[in-house]
């Protein structure tokens, strides 16, 4: 799910005349936590509050036909193996670990990671910088941090895992985002707005006194603040919804993921009532009029797909469309804390290039159909 969806748009950066022009923590961080015994970074916390325990969660089944696990030959870039992405999407319950916040004093925020020099959290995938900067803002109030190295880098979990720690983190002082490494698109601004959620990015700072947290198990609490985000959608757009099951196109936004016969399968869905969405030429208040209230969304697997999962209706169901070669059961996750469900269909080829056969789509769907309208 890539993270470059929408058009760009800079947000002023909030300076300060009192600065700190140098700080070595970055390179002194990653220098020591290459030795043994290096701890990370939440471990120097001086005040931990776990703030929701660990709970167990039954999954709904997920939604496929017959045979479509033996097509998948590859997973993604992020998962541990084929055998393990398999069991997340098969499994009937998962084991949600506890939410923990943590109380760091004198961290800097530098070059995409939080360090204290003696240890760091990367905010962003890929290599980091270790110059020492030419400024860090002083931030001396008590603030918390709510970015995320998948939030920074993916479109889908600025939205589903960044924003709802901006909610948590208001509780505990003045919620900041920073480490990415391009600025913020229109639709992930326009979305802060859009569902009343705390937000000011800073760049290169030094913090007193910093929360961070470990917020990414969906347990009961993080399930409430998911469900949080789509009652707002839904107050804000339910009146001007058709409640039309709808194609999200995956465009050229994001990394690469081109469905060969997707006109084909354009016209064949639209001709069955479905709206086909072009996320790269509306506006996120305009997605979230076209979708609200859907019963059913299809696509390319992608971050251009939690347009659709934050708008469907209670008891919905997600469809996706996955490249043999790089199978993803992420949603999967998302849509059971939320009480939606998820499905997928194979399509052949490679994540580059795929073609999906347009009667294995029609089965896909009215089988996701029947699970959504059960026969009497």
């Amino acid at each position: 799910m890539h993270g470059r969806c929408g058009r760009c748009l800079q947000r002023p950066i909030d300076t300060r005349a009192d600065v700190k022009h140098l700080s070595f923590a970055a390179l002194s961080s990653r220098v020591l936590n290459r030795l043994v015994g290096c701890k990370a970074l939440e471990d120097f916390a001086c005040e931990t509050r776990v703030l929701c325990g660990p709970e167990d969660e039954p999954m709904r089944p997920a939604i496929c036909l017959p045979g479509e696990i033996a097509r998948i030959t590859g997973v993604h870039e992020f998962s541990a193996g084929l055998e393990d992405e398999i069991h997340l999407a098969t499994r009937n319950s998962v084991h949600h670990t506890e939410t923990v916040a943590y109380r760091l004093r004198n961290v800097c925020l530098m070059d995409g990671q939080l360090c204290n020099y003696r240890s760091y959290r990367p905010l962003r995938f890929g290599r980091l910088g270790i110059t020492p900067p030419r400024w860090l803002e002083e931030i001396t109030e008590t603030a918390a941090l709510a970015s995320t190295a998948a939030g920074n880098d993916y479109f889908a979990h600025f939205l589903l895992d960044d924003i709802p720690t901006a909610l948590l983190g208001q509780q505990f002082g003045r919620v900041v985002f920073g480490g990415a490494r391009r600025p913020r698109t229109a639709h992930m601004l326009e979305y802060l707005r859009l569902l009343d959620a705390p937000y000011q990015e800073v760049r290169q700072a030094w913090f007193r006194d910093l929360w961070i947290f470990k917020d990414y198990p969906q347990n009961t609490l993080r399930r409430a603040r998911l469900q949080k985000l789509r009652s707002t959608l839904s107050e804000r757009f339910s009146a001007a919804s058709d409640t039309a099951p709808a194609y999200i196109r995956r465009g050229n936004s994001g990394s690469k993921r081109m469905l060969e016969n997707e006109a084909e399968i354009e016209a064949l869905l639209a001709a069955r009532g479905f709206n086909i969405i072009d996320p790269e030429t509306l506006t996120a208040a305009q997605l979230c009029a076209a979708l609200s209230g859907s019963p059913l969304i299809v696509g390319v697997e992608g971050s251009q797909l939690v347009h659709g999962i934050l708008n469907l209706r209670p008891g919905g169901a997600l469809l996706c469309i996955q490249p043999a070669s790089r199978f993803n059961a992420v949603y999967r996750g998302f849509t059971n804390s939320l009480d939606l469900n998820w499905g997928f269909v194979v399509a052949d080829g490679t994540a580059d290039n795929c073609r999906l056969p347009t009667e294995r789509l029609l089965a896909a769907v009215e089988l996701t159909l029947e699970r959504i309208y059960p026969p009497c």
